[in-house]
């Protein structure tokens, strides 16, 4: 994937001191435990610790939903509107899930835009086939039209593998010719399951969360057959991308899944569609969790001015594809 790979600009130049001091506790909090962990039920209770320490926005309500096997949490603020719903999809390799921390995200987002979260809880891999979670987030969003929000004020967003998942959900949905959301983030998408860019070896060391036995414990219990990982039902960055709505791409520079940000960006743009990326120096995987880093702050409050653009945007404009960096 390298060859299509845009120039390298970052948002900011350094990183703040709370950005480091932050890669430091992901390295020896999460990463280096983790690496310890050969079995998928010991790098759930590391998460699972992690998880607790996430800190809710107050005034958030929390109301979960399990309907014909599709389970969902919805989530309000104070500032949520019932006619415009971010559809997260979260990350966690397919095997893991921190609702708290994801939740509180979301929450945090949806007080940006005065939109309603809804957060699939999809089954997890080795449990269950990854095939349920791709279908479940296509259900999700079929569930949300059938509810009677205009497709025009839904924006599908997800991170890591979540972001897999928000790619294909929008393949999915063009595919079947139903009505196209408003938009999409990704953020530090897994686009590619044959991780073959080559910041999955050089930021091998610098990445303050992901590792190389991470990655192979993920590969072990999602890969159902030989060559699932560059299937496009799997892997959306092998897919036709064109005629999908507007996407913008969010990427630290710290990642494995960089150069997977990157070229998926590229190829979106050169499929004809609208579309941002944006890199972030010096910060790691799905920072915007980091709630209490000015980066994670500013990079929400860009999440959420796209989300606006998206709901404001007439569905008959043509957009067309940019990148931007400051």
């Amino acid at each position: 994937m390298n060859r299509d790979l845009p120039p390298l600009e970052t948002v900011n130049q350094v990183p703040s001191w709370q950005a480091r001091v932050y890669n430091r506790l992901l390295k020896f909090g999460f990463k280096r435990p983790i690496q310890k962990r050969s079995q998928i039920s010991e790098v759930r209770k590391v998460a699972a610790f992690m998880d607790r320490l996430a800190v809710m926005p107050r005034g958030t309500q929390c109301e979960g939903y399990l309907t014909d096997g599709l389970s969902c949490h919805w989530y309000r603020v104070p500032q949520s509107c019932s006619s415009k719903v971010i559809l997260y999809l979260h990350g966690g390799g397919f095997v893991i899930k921190t609702p708290q921390t994801h939740g509180a995200m979301l929450a945090r987002l949806c007080g940006h835009v005065g939109a309603t979260g809804v957060m699939v809880d999809y089954p997890l891999a080795p449990e269950h086939p990854v095939q349920q979670a791709f279908d479940d987030a296509l259900k999700a969003y079929e569930r949300v039209l059938e509810s009677g929000v205009n497709p025009q004020q839904v924006v599908i967003a997800g991170d890591s593998a979540g972001g897999n998942l928000t790619l294909s959900t929008l393949v999915a949905i063009r595919d079947k010719k139903l009505p196209a959301p408003a938009g999409a983030i990704l953020l530090s998408p897994c686009t590619d399951l044959t991780l073959s860019g080559a910041s999955v070896l050089g930021n091998m060391d610098r990445d303050p969360m992901l590792s190389a036995s991470f990655l192979a414990v993920v590969r072990d219990s999602v890969e159902g057959s030989a060559g699932m990982e560059a299937d496009p039902r799997y892997s959306p960055y092998h897919a036709e991308l064109s005629g999908l709505p507007p996407v913008l791409v969010v990427v630290g520079t710290e990642e494995l899944l960089l150069d997977d940000a990157r070229a998926v960006a590229a190829k979106l743009k050169q499929s004809g569609n609208r579309g941002e990326l944006r890199v972030w120096q010096g910060m790691p995987h799905v920072f915007q969790l980091l709630h209490r880093v000015p980066e994670a702050k500013r990079s929400l409050g860009e999440c959420g001015e796209f989300i606006r653009q998206c709901f404001g945007r007439s569905p008959t404009i043509t957009d067309v594809s940019r990148t931007t960096a400051e």
